[in-house]
């Protein structure tokens, strides 16, 4: 069974959702069950940064691309900032935490590095190093979004090693047993906080991948599911009374 762009696209889309379902609703769930929706959700980002790599080497206009990453961090961020604005004047909570979440910046800034350095090395002299730099500046911007050293770590393994197939597959099962040692170093916490490392559940779809985009695009149905679902939950949360986080 081979797996191309749209199913890995559509088992993110439902690992995600489950994931978000259990951090803003979970209290209604039984015992234990959000924590467990939480470990699959590792898969997740996973599957969006491999896939933004793969985007960036195969679409046909990467500018364009980039430019519809931004595009959409900016629409989630600003939509943040509203619907956080709406459920604190509406239900006015004891205990009120905006909207965080932004993955669009993240893997935007991500591909920003592979053109910055992509740029930089079709360069020579100053404009060489000045590709080098700025993606260096940009590898500083990444640790500051959302998903901060995780999403870096990963961005690096996927572009390094794009087209290489075994090489990857080692060095993203590398990458998690990196995030095992670290969580390691933390025992008290490690089912409850330090499980990056179940990001390796991702590897078997990655492996499956068969370089293709599926029949359907369907990418703006993505780009738009993932604020509405976020900001949907969101309300609902404080409109059921879950105050506390």
């Amino acid at each position: 069974m081979k797996l191309n762009g749209l199913h890995l696209k559509i088992i993110a889309l439902i690992l995600m959702f489950t994931e978000h379902f259990g951090r803003y609703l979970g209290e209604i769930l039984p015992n234990h069950f959000p924590l467990y929706l939480e470990y699959a959700g590792r898969i997740v980002a996973p599957i969006f940064f491999f896939l933004a790599v793969e985007s960036y080497f195969k679409t046909s206009n990467r500018r364009r691309y980039i430019v519809r990453l931004y595009l959409w961090a900016i629409i989630m961020q600003v939509g943040n900032f509203i619907i956080s604005r709406i459920v604190q004047a509406t239900f006015q909570p004891e205990n009120f935490f905006p909207v965080g979440q932004n993955i669009f910046l993240s893997i935007a800034v991500g591909v920003s590095i592979i053109a910055a350095f992509e740029w930089g090395r079709s360069q020579i002299g100053f404009k060489k190093w000045g590709g080098v730099a700025l993606a260096g500046l940009l590898v500083f911007a990444s640790l500051l979004t959302a998903a901060s050293y995780n999403g870096l770590a990963m961005l690096i393994v996927f572009y390094f090693f794009y087209d290489k197939k075994t090489a990857l597959y080692f060095a993203y099962a590398g990458l998690c047993v990196l995030f095992l040692l670290w969580g390691l170093t933390n025992l008290e916490y490690f089912w409850v906080f330090e499980f990056q490392w179940m990001m390796i559940a991702a590897l078997p779809f990655i492996i499956l991948y068969n370089g293709e985009r599926g029949r359907y695009s369907l990418k703006y149905l993505f780009y738009a599911f993932y604020p509405l679902h976020i900001w949907i939950l969101y309300f609902i949360r404080y409109a059921i009374g879950l105050n506390k986080f």
